[in-house]
């Protein structure tokens, strides 16, 4: 793990052991990973009210990790902090030049910590190793916290470069 990233977490994460494993190295993982997701639905669906994707995104669930997060084109990452896992990001290719950073999700006891910052520096690290120029993702104003993260992260708004059907969607690129 990269020690810039490690050095941004708060005090009381970084006195439990915090590990950043790829989902392909640690198969074992795969059940509480889709826990995880499953929470990140119920947060969207539920407690934001979004309505589009969701019928994609547990369908996609059902077939995780699925060929998308597998390298060289894309990689599925999960963060345990003491032994649990505690967040996760994916990367999948989007095009040639580009790959779209996916499913960041970190549980609420856990967020606030720098885990999303660690998250997103390592998905900014994998890709400037990768063939990729240019990182996309779509999110929804209404995860205001995120938003947030993904600007001070590098992440600039642009034009809709995918289908985000709900109310308030937010593109972001990062050039490499």
């Amino acid at each position: 793990m990269n020690n810039n990233y490690h050095k941004s977490l708060h005090k009381d994460t970084t006195s439990a052991s915090i590990q950043l494993i790829e989902l392909i190295n640690d198969p074992s993982l795969i059940g509480e990973v889709g826990q995880l997701l499953k929470e990140y639905g119920n947060y969207m669906y539920g407690e934001l009210g979004l309505i589009a994707g969701k019928e994609t995104f547990f369908k996609e669930l059902k077939n995780f990790p699925g060929p998308g997060y597998l390298p060289p084109s894309g990689t599925f990452e999960v963060v345990k902090v003491g032994g649990i896992v505690a967040g996760c990001v994916g990367i999948k290719k989007f095009d040639e030049e580009s790959c779209e950073m996916k499913r960041m999700y970190i549980r609420p006891a856990y967020r606030g910590k720098g885990i999303g910052r660690l998250l997103c520096g390592h998905v900014i690290e994998w890709c400037l190793k990768s063939m990729y120029r240019r990182i996309l993702l779509d999110t929804n104003a209404e995860m205001k916290e995120a938003v947030l993260l993904y600007h001070k992260c590098g992440f600039r708004e642009i034009a809709p470069y995918c289908i985000n059907e709900n109310d308030h969607p937010v593109y972001m690129e990062y050039t490499l």
